[in-house]
């Protein structure tokens, strides 16, 4: 792989990671503006989560474009020995583990905090509609860091299946 390839795989991992910040402020975020009638905001959080989108979608589909304009092409070709897979593979691994490192914590605080606050009653009836669209999320978050991890390889070959051509 070539400097600007590699940079090439960041932009695309980062472009996943654009994707996983902005679902917030298309889902629970709204949900929790609404809750205090601040129809304002609601737009600003969805605009805030289109751009992600929006973003992602753009470097995810021209990589190759940031990362010769952040690398420029050198006289020499610099390849590097690394099978874009493998290093994609390790990307997608760290972030799944990044998005673990997030949502666990948060989901057991969480969890942990109604349960003080039960008094007796089972956890899921002491929650309330929101709180249980709380619990929903944080779990989603975690089964997205969850499925980074324990599918790396998979996402990997997709991640690279354009980069396995010389695009330096």
């Amino acid at each position: 792989m070539t400097p600007q390839q590699i940079v090439g795989l960041g932009v695309r991992l980062f472009s996943i990671w654009l994707v996983i910040s902005g679902v917030p402020y298309l889902s629970t975020i709204p949900v929790a503006l609404a809750s205090q009638e601040l129809s304002q905001e609601i737009i600003s959080a969805l605009l805030i989560g289109f751009f992600h989108l929006i973003f992602a979608a753009l470097i995810w589909l021209f990589p190759m474009v940031v990362a010769h304009s952040l690398i420029p092409k050198t006289e020499f070709e610099n390849c590097l020995k690394i099978r874009p897979d493998e290093m994609a593979s390790v990307g997608v691994c760290l972030m799944g583990l990044w998005g673990i490192s997030l949502a666990a914590p948060d989901l057991l605080s969480y969890l942990f905090q109604v349960y003080l606050n039960s008094g007796g009653e089972s956890i899921w009836a002491a929650l309330d509609a929101r709180g249980r669209a709380d619990v929903f999320f944080i779990v989603v978050e975690l089964a997205i860091g969850l499925g980074l991890f324990f599918n790396a390889a998979k996402i990997a070959r997709f991640i690279t299946h354009k980069f396995d051509r010389s695009d330096s």
